[in-house]
């Protein structure tokens, strides 16, 4: 059993213009001024709170190992707030991720008049009946209330999954001879 890292900043993603983005096909806006992401659908804008992106780089992970997966975030506000942090592996059949394997930790943040950083560590323990399509990770922290908004990442491609039953391959025979 092995334990792998990954540590993943809900705080700001890249720097992007305002304007339109295509990604696999699908259309995507960007108000710069904001910092909000919007998905283009039927003529209409919706505003997208998990933001989808590449994954910074790629774990391989099999069935019992173990993902450790650290978030951070920054929090300003002027009451203390009790926020849920998220943390799960899954996989995006068709349009919405599916989420297989799920963590979530309780926190009160405090008062805070300066930005201040929080981050955790979750520790998720990969299943044997993990599939290869699992190759997502979302992270997300959120209240309850309008005034903490829910905010996350989901990182596509962050996970490659080793064989999930063992399979023989390139299979020959190499030769022959009378003996």
């Amino acid at each position: 059993m092995t334990t792998k890292t990954l540590q993943v900043s809900l705080g700001s993603i890249g720097v992007y213009a305002t304007g339109y983005y295509q990604v696999d096909g699908q259309w995507y806006y960007y108000d710069a001024a904001i910092g909000q992401w919007y998905i283009y659908s039927a003529g209409l804008l919706y505003p997208l709170k998990i933001t989808e992106v590449y994954a910074p780089k790629v774990v391989t992970i099999a069935a019992g190992d173990k993902l450790k997966i650290t978030i951070s975030y920054t929090y300003t506000g002027p009451a203390s707030v009790g926020v849920e942090e998220y943390f799960s592996i899954g996989s995006k059949p068709v349009l919405q991720y599916a989420p297989h394997v799920v963590r979530r930790h309780s926190r009160n943040l405090p008062v805070t008049a300066a930005p201040t950083e929080f981050s955790w560590s979750e520790t998720l323990t990969i299943p044997t009946n993990i599939e290869d399509d699992w190759t997502y990770i979302e992270c997300k922290v959120w209240h309850g209330s309008p005034d903490v908004p829910e905010t996350g990442i989901r990182l596509k491609g962050a996970l490659s999954i080793v064989a999930v039953t063992p399979d023989i391959t390139n299979f020959s025979i190499d030769d022959y001879v009378k003996a």
